[in-house]
């Protein structure tokens, strides 16, 4: 028989659904953002915490509000840069511990100070985690940054063979956040290096977790050239110190005002160049997540199951010195409704 020996109601508690750290474990300052019903609005309510660690912060900032905070539908995770440096898993250890908890918040890291981050939620009608959510979750249907929640990335950097890639934000001059692309780690600390969204993207498709749409931009001949991924085809290569991906990309033309593809020739010549640019951009990726030591596309789990003679426990290390190269083959299927 189901009993209410162990309810919680909201009533009762200031139910957190955006929160953030800045500073450092022994010096640290944590956000907490939660909704407040008056008799004509709903407003969030921001309570700053200052304490050594992350319950601390927490303690510290229930000390200020009239009822206990509950971060039991807790929506996302903000980090700043700087404090992103250090071992970030020492901010998510209480999350595990506590049964209430839960470990599908969303995650990113801010470029400057968290509080106008919290400050600009105070405007929106929906809470404060919500709306993150929702943003993070937008950039992830449009493959522009890779899936991870608080379970699936603290599983990623105990795993030492794959590193994380989190959204990275930056405050707009509109006084909006704004996704400017993804921040690379090196096993549990962010490396201060990002890829931008467009850089994104293709690691999206190296690392095969891709979203509802997957679209790229390019200028061909001065004139705008579009296309969606429709299917991907990718495998691994591997020898002891050489790793080729071959990447088969079927794409669905999305915008191309010149037309004239029912010419055998002229789409071939858009697949070739297709082929070069995003063979090009691709190797310029992979230039800079070896010299981040950032394995985000999980080459490391494909060389310790199928190759384990040649995985490295220090395996950042070994990624960066890796001849990693991709073999792109374009083929356009669908053109648009006019051919």
């Amino acid at each position: 028989m189901a009993g209410c020996w162990d309810e919680r109601l909201y009533k009762n508690s200031s139910v957190v659904s955006l929160t953030g750290f800045e500073g450092e474990i022994g010096k640290l300052t944590a956000y907490y953002a939660y909704p407040e019903a008056t008799t004509t609005e709903m407003k969030t309510v921001i309570i700053t915490g200052e304490g050594v660690s992350p319950r601390d912060v927490r303690q510290d900032a229930e000390l200020k509000v009239e009822q206990t905070l509950d971060l039991s539908v807790l929506a996302t995770i903000l980090i700043s840069e700087k404090t992103a440096e250090h071992d970030i898993y020492k901010f998510w250890d209480g999350y595990f511990r506590d049964a209430h908890s839960p470990v599908t918040s969303k995650l990113a890291i801010v470029q400057g100070d968290l509080k106008p981050f919290f400050e600009v939620s105070e405007d929106k009608q929906s809470t404060a985690g919500d709306f993150y959510d929702r943003f993070i979750t937008s950039l992830e249907d449009n493959s522009m940054v890779i899936p991870y929640t608080l379970q699936t990335a603290s599983s990623v950097i105990f795993e030492n063979a794959q590193d994380l890639a989190l959204p990275y934000f930056k405050m707009g001059e509109e006084k909006n956040p704004k996704a400017e692309g993804i921040a690379l780690f090196s096993g549990r600390s962010f490396t201060g290096k990002t890829l931008s969204i467009d850089e994104a993207v293709l690691l999206n498709i190296l690392n095969n977790s891709l979203g509802f749409a997957t679209r790229i931009s390019y200028l061909y001949e001065d004139s705008p050239l579009t296309v969606r991924l429709n299917k991907l085809k990718r495998k691994f290569e591997i020898s002891e110190n050489k790793i080729d991906i071959p990447l088969k990309l079927e794409f669905i033309l999305s915008e191309f005002p010149d037309d004239n593809l029912d010419d055998t020739n002229t789409r071939l010549e858009l697949e070739k160049f297709l082929e070069d640019e995003i063979e090009k951009d691709m190797k310029e990726v992979i230039k800079k997540l070896q010299e981040a030591k950032c394995d985000a596309i999980g080459i490391g789990r494909q060389v310790r199951a199928f190759h384990p003679k040649w995985f490295n426990e220090d395996w950042g290390e070994h990624f960066s010195t890796l001849d990693i190269s991709p073999k792109v083959d374009v083929e356009i299927v669908k053109t648009g409704i006019l051919e």
